[in-house]
């Protein structure tokens, strides 16, 4: 029963991490069990380039793994859960943590040797250039 487990009125902090659990389920179920993608990607691209902007706060530069292969980028990165202190109850815990993966397709081939990649207060930045063999080339078209 949904709230069969509140029923002890001594531990109100427990007992409101339970609701706030079960309201989170329920609220999961009903959009089909899809939750917020972490870390959350921005991404523009150009004719030559490609800019991937993905908020990853909280993370260490060195814990970012970033892949590239074909037209598929994936980012790799991990958060800890922080432990409350001696004495202390989550009132409420809604940051992810743990090992989160997000890969995306670009929209089109990449050079691989122009990436350039920075990490500034929880943003992580990815420029890709395009590979000149997929540039658009101009075609002349003579009159016959």
């Amino acid at each position: 029963m949904f709230f069969q487990e509140l029923a002890s009125p001594f531990d109100s902090a427990a007992q409101m991490n339970i609701l706030q659990e079960r309201m989170r389920r329920l609220a999961d179920s009903m959009q089909g069990g899809r939750k917020n993608e972490f870390p959350p990607i921005n991404v523009w691209a150009s004719e030559e380039k490609i800019v991937v902007v993905a908020e990853v706060p909280g993370i260490d530069a060195a814990d970012i793994d970033l892949q590239v292969c074909n037209q598929t980028v994936t980012l790799k990165t991990k958060r800890d859960l922080a432990e409350p202190q001696e004495g202390q109850i989550y009132h409420r815990r809604e940051r992810g943590h743990g090992e989160f993966t997000r890969s995306i397709e670009l929209p089109y081939a990449i050079d691989v040797e122009k990436v350039d990649a920075s990490f500034s207060n929880g943003m992580l930045r990815v420029e890709f250039t395009r590979a000149a063999s997929d540039l658009p080339k101009k075609i002349t078209v003579h009159a016959s």
